[in-house]
C-alpha cells in the first residue's frame, strides 16, 4: 500500500520527489564526547540521549549506499561521525574496516588526543581513505579555552606527530588533513602553526575550516561568530534537502550535518529503507517549504545559512 501510493506521488509529478538517488553526507557511530568545545552546539545545547551504533544497523546503512548510489559512495566522503568523537566507539575500526572493504570513501574527523598507539594502529588497519586531525590552539592554555580540556595540546601534539611516523612505518596511503576551526579563539594559533602543520612529512594540506554555527538554534555558539556577512538573499540556497542525508547512531534520519539535537527526524533505518525516506512524506514536505520558500520547520528555520 505505501510503495503503491509513493508510485502514484512520483507518476504525477509532484516536483517534492526526487529521481536521483540519495547520497549520505555521514554516519554518527557515537554522540559521545570527552570535549566541551565551546564551538561545537552539542557542549550545552544537546539534549537527545547518548549512545554508540551498533554494527548491524551500521552494515545496513551501508549496504543499502552501496546499492542504491554506488557511484557517490565510492566517489565522494562519507563522514563516520557527526556530533561525537568516534573513536570513543569500542568497535569504531570495525565500522570503518566494513565501509572501506565495500567501497565507500570513508572519512573521519578526530582529535588527536585520543590516538594513543593502540588506537592508532587499530585506525590505520582499518583503512580509512581520508582524515582530519582537529587541533585547535598553540599551546595548552589556549586549547583548554577552546576544547576545554586541561593539559592537553603536548600531549595531542606528540600523538599527532606519532600518529604521522605510524602511517609511513603501516605503509598507508590514507589522506592526512589537520585542520583548526577559523575563529577569533584560534586566529593567533593558526598564525603560529599553520607553516609548521603543512611542512609535516605525512599531512597532506593544512585546512583553515569555517566557523559555523549549526542549525543557528546554540545561541552561546553563534555569539563566537563576530564576522560573518549580515547580507542576505530573500531565497533560499540550501541543497541539502535535494542531495542527502545525515544517519544518526540510533538510525534515525536527519536532513543535514547541522541537525544536532534531531530537530527534524524524517525516518528511521532500522525500520524503514535509507530509499523510503528520501522520498518519503516528512522529506517531501522539507522540500514543499523550500520550494515555496517559506521554511518554519523547527531546524532550518533560524538556520543562518538558509539565505546565505
Amino acid at each position: 500500500m505505501v510503495q503503491a501510493h509513493a508510485e502514484a506521488v512520483k507518476a504525477v509529478g509532484d516536483p517534492t520527489w526526487i529521481d536521483a538517488p540519495y547520497s549520505i553526507f555521514n554516519i554518527e557511530l557515537t554522540n559521545r564526547c570527552p570535549f566541551k568545545c565551546i564551538m561545537c552546539a552539542r557542549t550545552h545545547n544537546m539534549t537527545r540521549a547518548q549512545g554508540l551504533m551498533e554494527f548491524d544497523l551500521f552494515r545496513k546503512v551501508i549496504d543499502e549506499y552501496v546499492q542504491d548510489n554506488p557511484r557517490q559512495a565510492m566517489g565522494s566522503e562519507c563522514w563516520l561521525h557527526h556530533f561525537g568523537e568516534s573513536l570513543v566507539h569500542p568497535e569504531f575500526d570495525r565500522f570503518i574496516a566494513y565501509a572501506s572493504a565495500r567501497g565507500v570513501f570513508t572519512a573521519l574527523s578526530l582529535n588527536p588526543l585520543l590516538l594513543k598507539p593502540p588506537i592508532a594502529q587499530a585506525l590505520l588497519r582499518a583503512e580509512p581513505r581520508k582524515l582530519y586531525l582537529s587541533i585547535d590552539g598553540h599551546d595548552d592554555a589556549s586549547f583548554e579555552r577552546i576544547r576545554g580540556i586541561k593539559d592537553a595540546y603536548e600531549p595531542s601534539v606528540r600523538h599527532l606527530l606519532d600518529f604521522l611516523k605510524l602511517k609511513k612505518a603501516m605503509g598507508s596511503d590514507v589522506v592526512i588533513c589537520v585542520s583548526m576551526i577559523l575563529f577569533g579563539e584560534n586566529k593567533e594559533s593558526i598564525a603560529r602553526t599553520r607553516d609548521f602543520w603543512s611542512g609535516l612529512e605525512g599531512v597532506d594540506f593544512f585546512y583553515d575550516k569555517s566557523f559555523v554555527t549549526w542549525d543557528g538554534n546554540a545561541p552561546d555558539v553563534s555569539r563566537l561568530d563576530g564576522e560573518r556577512p549580515t547580507v542576505r538573499r530573500d531565497h533560499i540556497t540550501c541543497t541539502f534537502p535535494r542531495t542527502r542525508m545525515t544517519v544518526t547512531w540510533d538510525g534515525d534520519v536527519v536532513p543535514c550535518c547541522y541537525d544536532y539535537d534531531k530537530r527534524l527526524v524524517l525516518g528511521n533505518v532500522g525500520q524503514q529503507s535509507l530509499k523510503e525516506i528520501w522520498n518519503g512524506e516528512p522529506m517531501r514536505n522539507l522540500r514543499r517549504q523550500f520550494l515555496d520558500n517559506k521554511v518554519d520547520n523547527p531546524l532550518c528555520r533560524n538556520c543562518d545559512y538558509l539565505r546565505a
